[in-house]
């Protein structure tokens, strides 16, 4: 299963190992929050991505987290387990919202684009009064590029900034649904680490 990846895989998922000292080593530590509700490591959430990004998109998935020297009074496997799966939730839903407020914002964007196309486009209809000429076949021209180039940016938004929002929320949501282990093997802990 895992030919050509340099993940193992185990029960037909392929896991997704990170090797801790310490299982607060997971977590931010300048967020004030409770481990439940505190937000994980920059580090160890751009492995997680970067390894499921690596992984074949509808592979099955397992994150598991090898712990070694865990101080006492240690934290609750379940405790680590739930933290981290909040964290992958949370990051869903702000990636929910802000396509949202990317499309809202497109829409808006929208608007406004085809009022400058339609003030332009009249504009360049009533460049016909003017007297035949190149001149007036250059401003009646400059108006309708410009009107036309005023939709650009609107139709970007509407149609392209918005696909990679959606690959960050299907690998997020892809990490949210995986199995969460926790382990404290450390002489079995396999050499990858965030």
């Amino acid at each position: 299963m895992n030919e050509g990846y340099r993940y193992r895989a185990e029960g037909g998922r392929f896991c997704i190992d990170i090797r801790l000292r310490s299982s607060r080593q997971l977590f931010d530590g300048r967020d004030p929050a409770p481990f439940r509700e505190r937000d994980l490591d920059d580090r160890a959430t751009e492995y997680l991505i970067g390894a499921a990004e690596e992984l074949p998109r509808k592979a099955p998935l397992k994150l598991v987290f090898w712990i070694s020297e865990e101080p006492a009074p240690g934290l609750p496997d379940a405790t680590l387990t739930e933290a981290v799966r909040a964290h992958l939730e949370y990051e869903v839903a702000r990636l929910d919202r802000q396509i949202q407020q990317h499309m809202r914002r497109g829409q808006v964007f929208l608007l406004f684009g085809l009022a400058v196309l339609v003030v332009f486009l009249t504009l360049a209809e009533l460049t016909s009064a003017m007297p035949m000429g190149h001149l007036r076949q250059i401003v009646r021209e400059g108006l309708v590029i410009t009107g036309w180039v005023a939709m650009w940016r609107p139709i970007e938004v509407l149609l392209y900034d918005w696909w990679p929002l959606v690959e960050e929320r299907r690998i997020y949501r892809r990490l949210y649904e995986a199995p969460i282990e926790v382990r404290h093997e450390p002489d079995a802990a396999p050499a990858t680490s965030a």
